[in-house]
């Protein structure tokens, strides 16, 4: 029985992180920038994602890639980083270990021929920074659903 004191849930969509049964889609964030990557991370957690790991260059992501035996949604990505940038990543995510992981680029301005690039080996999108919270949501809500 509610109460005089019971509101209306003002938010009753459901958060763009789960599934329609109920299950997030899992995310592997990978930035150099701390602020960046913690910023990415409590974006996607405040839509329900489940980010399994943040990470700082592409050889961590591989590490964590090959752990979870390519059982990850979508991955997140910067584009100059160290010791493996994201290029080299997505890479070695289509060439040699095959996983059909979604890959987003979140990075700094680049040239059209290498987004074009990016697209051309399997980058479903490249969001530029600076970050802003609607855009990337909306974005990465797109890409999950291609």
């Amino acid at each position: 029985m509610k109460s005089k004191h019971d509101f209306p849930s003002l938010n009753s969509k459901q958060a763009d992180g789960i599934r329609p049964n109920g299950i997030p889609y899992k995310v592997l964030v990978v930035e150099d920038q701390e602020f960046q990557r913690k910023q990415i991370r409590q974006i996607l957690e405040s839509e329900k994602y489940e980010v399994i790991a943040d990470v700082a260059n592409g050889r961590d992501a591989l590490k964590i890639i090959e752990k979870m035996g390519g059982k990850i949604d979508l991955i997140t990505t910067d584009l100059d980083m160290p010791i493996i940038d994201g290029y080299a990543l997505l890479f070695e995510l289509r060439n040699n270990l095959k996983y059909p992981i979604k890959v987003v680029f979140i990075s700094d301005e680049t040239t059209k021929g290498v987004v074009e690039d990016l697209v051309k080996m399997g980058a479903l999108d490249f969001i530029l920074k600076p970050l802003q919270r609607q855009r990337l949501l909306e974005r990465i809500k797109l890409a999950i659903n291609r």
